[in-house]
Formats: structure tokens, sequence, C-alpha cells
């Protein structure tokens, strides 16, 4: 009861509160599931996953969630949430990414065939069948064999980022994460709780500077791929809407949370109106392109 709870409890129950949580738990686990990245595990029997190290994990239940949320934590979550960081995701960052982009494929198939892929003003988007995601190469197996870091401090061969398979011995398969629930992001500049939200048409190291730096920015990482895939098929479920159409009324994103130091490519992703797919994609840190700017997320550990 209320009542028996430390100050602290009474604080992160509050804030569960005015976030729905729970119910944004629920409607998490209840879309990984129906999309089919989550199973019944053979060992366990639980809903989970099945990592790139071929071991279970259990989907984290709700109270497991919040009993990640520290005193520490939940001073930055407030700060984040008058910044708008208030959609939870629920990220099966352990699992294969080449089976996470082919349940993505899935459901665009999906959605095509039920008239119900749209772009974010409600109209409906053309889908190449034969085709709906293009995936560049270097992406193939790079997150189990280690060709793809995450969480680089610098685009470089100094990058000091981790596998998946060190993130996967330290912190598990799930990421719980907070973000801007902006199925499009902003064109220009714009301002929320002191913070600047990131403007499109910079490089991917000037994007990683600046969150590097800013200190209204402190605590949020750009997006992996595996966050990028989880929200646009969050969004798909919960919408029927696309996200980063770039020649639509959003833009691309770079994903720099991830890095591909053998090619020193930065990962990034994109709806395509004219090839009609989605793209998942890289290229320098140093390119800037008009129609693309960054996302990132703020992570409960």
């Amino acid at each position: 009861m209320t009542e028996n709870l430390q100050p602290f409890e009474i604080q992160r129950e509050a804030f569960a509160e005015r976030l729905n949580l729970k119910e944004q738990w629920e409607s998490q686990v209840k879309i990984l599931n129906e999309v089919g990245i989550l199973e019944i595990l053979p060992e366990s029997q639980e809903l989970g996953i099945i990592g790139i190290d071929g071991q279970e994990y259990p989907v984290p239940d709700f109270q497991e969630i919040m009993s990640r949320i520290t005193p520490e934590q939940m001073e930055v979550l407030e700060k984040k949430n008058e910044q708008g960081f208030n959609k939870m995701l629920i990220t099966p960052f352990g699992m294969p990414l080449d089976i996470l982009i082919s349940r993505y494929k899935e459901l665009l198939l999906k959605k095509d065939s039920e008239s119900t892929l749209l772009a974010t003003d409600g109209s409906k988007l053309d889908l190449d069948r034969n085709e709906p995601t293009w995936v560049w190469e270097g992406y193939n197996g790079a997150d189990a064999n280690g060709g793809l870091v995450y969480f680089p401090e610098s685009f470089t061969q100094n990058h000091e980022g981790q596998t998946k398979q060190e993130i996967l011995a330290n912190s598990g398969a799930f990421k719980i994460e907070f973000i801007e629930d902006t199925p499009d992001m902003p064109r220009n500049e714009q301002t929320q709780g002191g913070r600047i939200k990131p403007t499109p048409g910079k490089k991917a190291s000037q994007y990683l500077e600046i969150m590097q730096n800013d200190e209204n920015m402190t605590n949020e990482h750009g997006l992996t791929p595996e966050t990028w895939l989880t929200y646009a098929i969050t969004n798909l479920k919960e919408r029927n809407q696309q996200i980063d159409d770039w020649q639509g009324q959003g833009k691309g994103s770079w994903l720099t949370g991830a890095y591909f130091p053998a090619s020193g490519f930065v990962p990034c992703a994109d709806w395509d109106r004219d090839a009609r797919l989605a793209y998942l994609d890289g290229s320098g840190p140093s390119v800037s392109f008009s129609g693309f700017g960054c996302r990132s997320s703020v992570e409960i550990k």
C-alpha cells in the first residue's frame, strides 16, 4: 500500500502512473509477440527471445522494469520526460539483427495487404512487395560476428564501442529505452524543457558530438538499428504509420548508437517513396544529407 512505501518508491509509482508505464509495457509485449519477435522459449517455457549467443532471455516483466529505476535514474527520467521522452520501448536487442529485420519486412507486407501501410498524414504508401526492405550487405550477420559495434565514443578505429556479445554478457538481451514519440522528426529547430532538438542536415559525427557535449542531452545516445526497428514496428502496429518518411513530412535517421568500423560507415534508416521500400543503409560520418536527422534514446540500465 502507498502508506508503506518509501518517498522514492512513491515518486517512482507516480512517474509510472503519469506515463502509463504498465499499459505501455502490456502494449509492447503484445506487439512483440504478435509480430513473431517473442516466442515460447523451449527450456524455460517463458515468453522471450533466443539471443545471438544461443541463450534464452525471457522478456522482463513490469516489476523488473520498475526495479531497474534507481533514484539517480529517476532524476534523469523526470528531466527527460519534461523534454519529451515519454515513449517506452522494450528493445529485443540481443536477438539476431537479421531476424528482427525479417519481422519488420513481414509486417510491412501484412500492412500493405490490408491497405493499412500509411504515411503520417493518413495517405496510403505504396510498397514494392518484391523488395519491401533494402538492407546494405554490411548488416548481414554483423551483430553476431562483431562487425557492428554499439555505443561508440567516436566514429574511428578507436571507437571504444562494444560488440553485441559483450553487451549481452554485461547487460542482458532487452533494453528498456525512452524516446520521443515522433514518427516525423521536426524539420525546424524546436526547444522543449531547455533542450534544443537536433535539426536535420548535419553529419553523423556532428550529432554524436552534440549528444556528448550538450548538457541538456546528457544520458542520451543515438538509436541502434535494433531500437529503430522496434520503434518502426511499434508505430506500424499502433498507428499503421511508417516512421522517417523523408519525402513526406519526416526525415530519415542517422543511427549513431552503432558503427561499422571496417567500412567506417554509420548506420542510417528511412522510408523511400520512389523506391517504395524501407532502407537500412550506412554512410560515412562526415557525410550530410538535408533529408536526414538523428533520433536519440535514454536507457534504463
